[in-house]
């Protein structure tokens, strides 16, 4: 079934392509580049699947059609719709290839995407931090979301080459435009949203956006829950018409009970109820908080020159003990032998940018100029319960045929300060300047991009080993973009990245930086005066120095190299008038191309998903006399799924099929929408290993249940 519903999206595109007029419009276009101010279009009946520019914390002046590369951005409209609630709620179904890691939903954000994981940035910001956090952000503060395909980003950070995404905060627009809403769903979800968006005087000189969000919501397994409250007020200050300064503050506390939502199990993947829990209710939850400042200024000079400077904090802090299964018994394989392990994090991000962006002309050739300085400073202190040895390590058995709850347990909570009791203290610092040339000729039809970055960097540990290593590396960037018609480009993209990596090798090292290479080519083209566009490309991507954990001993080490080939399709945009739509394919094949242990050659990357397609469709229904109705749809399917582990190959992990259907109404003060996920209340899983396979080949099967049906209704209010 799954095959013959991934075609579907992808016949119906083709035979709108035939339908299309491909006529080539000759009249001759004026080439310069204005970009004086980012304009926000605020009408309550406007929406908005398609974006043509790529937003102004990736400092890029060129429209997405003309860029050598490859970059998704998804609108607060498309979240709006799909009642998304948060950044780990399917929202990667929006591009291709995109999917996320939910071993720990309130660790991180864990996005994979051309089989590795991908970069954190807010507002252009790499705020990525050493193994725990950034806090998954609420879709209330959620403006925009940019995925780049492969290590174009490097001017904003040195990820993987896999890509990165940036989450784009709201912003004060200078108009009077507040929103409030209300959201309940299935099991328990409780949450209220205000958005706040006018000026402070009335010569629009103090202008401010200010989103709070509350919730309470429980789940569909046994005792767990996430409450939050998020606070976001951004203050702007426009000194002249030209330039302007402006300061936000993120502040997310949450608690929930257990930061993992594994299922260990003897019987298979998926073989227990859904509402089944290796936690325990008697559990304190734990307590997260972020805190998240930001500071920029800008200042276009002319329509030709803009000078733009950052910087940000963010220091995350979590505290709280969860139940994990650390061993299997082969006697009483249904006995799950849980141990108790307490956590205290503090780990932190600063960074800071300058960047300008200019262009000049010499002779018929234009050159539009980025260039810019970065600073990063990564910091974690953590005490963690698995790496003491003093802690308790009494285990706790539950019974998975007959489990009972409400036991009498050690919480292993350690007492005193965060610098006495860690157990691990690291630092990951980075500084770079970069330079691109962009070289538009030929009437702007082709466009040379040349670039390179030097970086300096160095990764520390004092705790608990003292060590540290230094790196200065240039990577170099070429992409080639050419407009077959005034609506249809081409582009080629060779670039590399490099990335300083923290944790300790399971010799004691520190690990070596991650370099990665990316060859790149791809065709983009507007459709229907440009109401919807397609972008595909297909890739190759080297990575070296890539570190894995072996699921016996749980110590981590560095393979020699994995590559990552794949074709991407994505589809955004009105299509017929009323019909949005976003319709996504990808294929990926990542697997260990280089290691000292041969048997591994040839093995998939950890959580490699073959083939991954997604369909959207919003329908505005044309009804004169009630006007305002809307029905939403769609569909994600992921097949040739690979598990946690490379050593673990052949898991048979099933697929994930997951249709969705909704309704809403709205005029210009009110709105209702209601939708229902997983409408086949089809058991789909995510994150599947066994462990640990070197003690026992059956071992025991771990995965995580995704949500059964569920029910969300939202009522908005605009004024």
């Amino acid at each position: 079934m799954y095959k013959y519903l991934s075609t579907i999206p992808l016949v119906f595109f083709f035979n709108i392509l035939l339908a299309q007029s491909t006529k080539r419009d000759t009249t001759k276009k004026d080439s310069t580049n204005h970009n004086l101010k980012e304009v926000t279009v605020t009408t309550r009946y406007y929406k908005t699947y398609k974006i043509d520019r790529s937003s102004n914390t990736l400092k890029l002046t060129t429209p997405l059609l003309k860029l050598p590369q490859n970059i998704q951005e998804v609108d607060k409209d498309v979240l709006t719709d799909q009642q998304a609630i948060n950044i780990s709620e399917s929202i990667t179904r929006n591009v291709s290839g995109a999917m996320r890691n939910n071993t720990a939903d309130f660790y991180n954000p864990f996005i994979f995407m051309r089989g590795a994981a991908v970069n954190t940035l807010r507002n252009g910001m790499d705020v990525s931090m050493i193994y725990y956090g950034p806090t998954p952000e609420d879709a209330s503060i959620i403006d925009r979301m940019e995925f780049i395909k492969g290590p174009a980003g490097y001017v904003n950070a040195i990820g993987d080459p896999a890509g990165s995404f940036n989450l784009v905060t709201k912003q004060p627009t200078g108009t009077n435009n507040n929103h409030i809403n209300f959201t309940a769903g299935s099991f328990n979800l409780y949450r209220l949203s205000v958005d706040l968006d006018d000026n402070l005087n009335d010569d629009k000189k103090w202008q401010y956006r200010l989103n709070v969000t509350g919730q309470k919501a429980k789940s569909f397994q046994k005792f767990a829950f996430n409450d939050k409250l998020v606070i976001d007020p951004v203050l702007k200050y426009n000194i002249d018409e030209h330039s302007y300064i402006s300061a936000e503050y993120i502040y997310t506390q949450q608690q929930f009970k257990q930061y993992l939502l594994t299922v260990f199990t003897p019987y298979g993947f998926g073989s227990l109820p859904t509402d089944f829990s290796i936690t325990d209710p008697n559990n304190t939850p734990t307590k997260a908080f972020e805190n998240n400042a930001f500071l920029t200024y800008h200042n276009s000079f002319n329509s030709k020159w803009q000078l733009t400077a950052k910087a940000t904090y963010v220091a995350d802090n979590l505290t709280g003990s969860y139940f994990f299964v650390s061993k299997y018994t082969p006697a009483t394989p249904n006995l799950l032998q849980r141990r108790v392990t307490y956590e205290k994090f503090n780990t932190s991000v600063f960074a800071a940018q300058a960047f300008l962006n200019g262009e000049f002309a010499t002779g018929a050739i234009t050159h539009k100029i980025l260039a810019g300085l970065d600073y990063n400073n990564k910091n974690l202190l953590a005490y963690s319960g698995y790496n003491d040895p003093t802690a308790n390590q009494a285990l706790y058995p539950l019974d998975v045929n007959n489990p009972v709850y409400g036991i009498p347990f050690d919480a292993n909570v350690k007492q005193g300060k965060l610098a006495d009791i860690a157990t691990n203290k690291s630092a990951v610092r980075y500084g770079a300047a970069y330079a691109q040339d962009e070289l538009n000729m030929l009437d702007d039809r082709l466009r040379v991009t040349i670039a390179a970055r030097l970086t300096t960097s160095t990764s520390s540990i004092a705790i608990p080993t003292v060590t540290g290593v230094s790196n200065t590396v240039v990577t170099p960037r070429l992409g080639l973009d050419y407009s077959l018609t005034n609506n249809f480009s081409a582009y080629a993209l060779f670039d590399k990245t490099f990335t300083p990596q923290s944790g300790i090798s399971a010799t004691g090292g520190l690990f070596a930086p991650l370099r990665g290479q990316d060859l790149e080519a791809g065709l983009k083209k507007d459709w229907a005066n440009g109401k919807w566009n397609t972008t595909l490309s297909v890739y190759r991507i080297t990575r070296n120095n890539i570190i894995v954990t072996d699921p016996a001993t749980n110590l981590q080490s560095q393979i020699g190299q994995t590559i990552s080939k794949g074709i991407e399709f994505d589809l955004k945009g009105e299509i017929v008038k009323g019909l949005d739509c976003v319709i996504n394919y990808a294929y990926t094949d990542a697997y260990i191309s280089k290691d000292a242990n041969a048997t591994l050659i040839g093995l998939p990357a950890p959580y490699r998903v073959k083939h991954i397609q997604n369909t959207w469709l919003n329908y505005k229904l044309p009804l004169k006399s009630i006007s305002g109705f809307a029905l939403s749809g769609g569909y994600q399917l992921q097949t040739g799924r690979a598990g946690r582990y490379s050593q673990e190959n052949g898991l048979n992990i099933a697929p994930i099929f997951r249709l969705d259907g909704g309704i809403g109404w709205s005029n210009s003060r009110f709105s209702v929408n209601g939708i229902v996920n997983n409408i086949l209340n089809r058991l789909n899983y995510g994150s599947a290993w066994i462990t640990p396979v070197a003690i026992n080949p059956t071992g025991l099967y771990a995965y995580v249940p995704y949500p059964p049906r569920e029910y969300r209704v939202s009522i908005g209010y605009s004024f």
